[in-house]
């Protein structure tokens, strides 16, 4: 609502030289608090400076009539305003806007620096839509977090943030909601049964709350792990899930690899225990009966290291 000026200081009327005739404006814009007859009228030769009205609030739009502008004119001595088709005039306050992103973005930061954690690892929600802040043009400070109270271990907070140079007509802004530490885990883009091996194109990157997943899988550590367990599509992957995948089962027969001295002897094993790549486990000879012990190299491949001539004796 545009409000005429309760007292404005008056000088004498001033006569206006022969020339167009003054004229309304359909529209305004001012920045300032204060509507002038220059934001209104043009053509106010000499009195644009003069103040006429209270402007709206800051980003708001007020009905204006023609007829009470006209009277104002010609209150401080400006006749003959023509209104044309003009019948109110909109005048609108320009004004800093805050946007929820804006309040979002600064909670962001405050909440890395508190947690000691990257900007990029904070998860901010906050309680419900915030609606745009308005604040007096000239308002073109930083915004600024000026309390911020977080439960750590749920993340909810309280804040309070403001503009610099705002003024103290600004009211503060107050937000609540939860700003949390995310760390990046790996889900798998489809079902993976017990055995299956991950490969990378299998293997997405998604964040959760670290305090939810302390023993997550990195999406960089899963590819080329087998599931310990049947896993759904889009679960996170914790260190529990996987495994090596198991080259050798107890049992099965495998070949066995005598390696040395830059010669090799391949010969029919047994295995005497289950083992994924890289680990020692005991196997048999199928022909000797004897029991040596073995790396895992690959899938049924185990391989011994020993001089050529111990092979022979074997």
């Amino acid at each position: 609502m545009i409000r005429i000026l309760s007292a404005l200081a008056l000088g004498s009327a001033l006569a206006l030289p022969a020339s167009a005739a003054p004229t309304l404006r359909a529209e305004a814009l001012v920045s300032g608090d204060i509507v002038t007859v220059g934001d209104l009228i043009d053509g106010a030769d000499g009195l644009e400076g003069v103040a006429l009205f209270r402007a709206p609030d800051p980003g708001q739009t007020g009905p204006l009539p023609a007829a009470a502008a006209i009277a104002a004119a010609k209150r401080i001595g400006l006749s003959g305003v023509e209104a044309g088709e003009v019948r109110q005039i909109f005048v609108t306050r320009a004004s800093r806007e805050v946007t929820q992103a804006e309040i979002e973005g600064a909670i962001t930061a405050r909440a890395a620096t508190d947690y000691g954690a990257d900007v990029e690892a904070i998860a901010v929600t906050l309680d419900g839509a915030v609606a745009p802040v308005h604040l007096d043009a000239a308002a073109r400070g930083a915004l600024e977090v000026m309390r911020f109270a977080a439960d750590p271990k749920t993340g909810r907070f309280d804040a309070v943030l403001s503009v610099a140079g705002a003024g103290a007509a600004a009211s503060p802004i107050r937000v609540s909601g939860s700003a949390v530490e995310t760390i990046e885990v790996a889900t798998p883009s489809r079902p993976v049964a017990r055995g299956e091996i991950l490969s990378a194109a299998e293997i997405r990157a998604d964040r959760r709350p670290k305090s939810q997943f302390p023993d997550a899988v990195a999406p960089s550590e899963a590819a080329g792990l087998a599931a310990k367990r049947p896993i759904r599509e889009g679960q996170p992957l914790r260190a529990g899930d996987l495994m090596r995948p198991q080259h050798v089962d107890r049992g099965s027969f495998v070949t066995l690899i005598y390696a040395g001295s830059g010669l090799s002897l391949s010969l029919k094993a047994k295995a005497l225990a289950a083992g994924a790549a890289g680990d020692v486990i005991a196997v048999q000879n199928v022909q000797s009966k004897r029991v040596v012990n073995g790396v895992v190299t690959g899938p049924s491949e185990v391989t011994v290291t020993a001089a050529p001539t111990a092979v022979a004796r074997r």
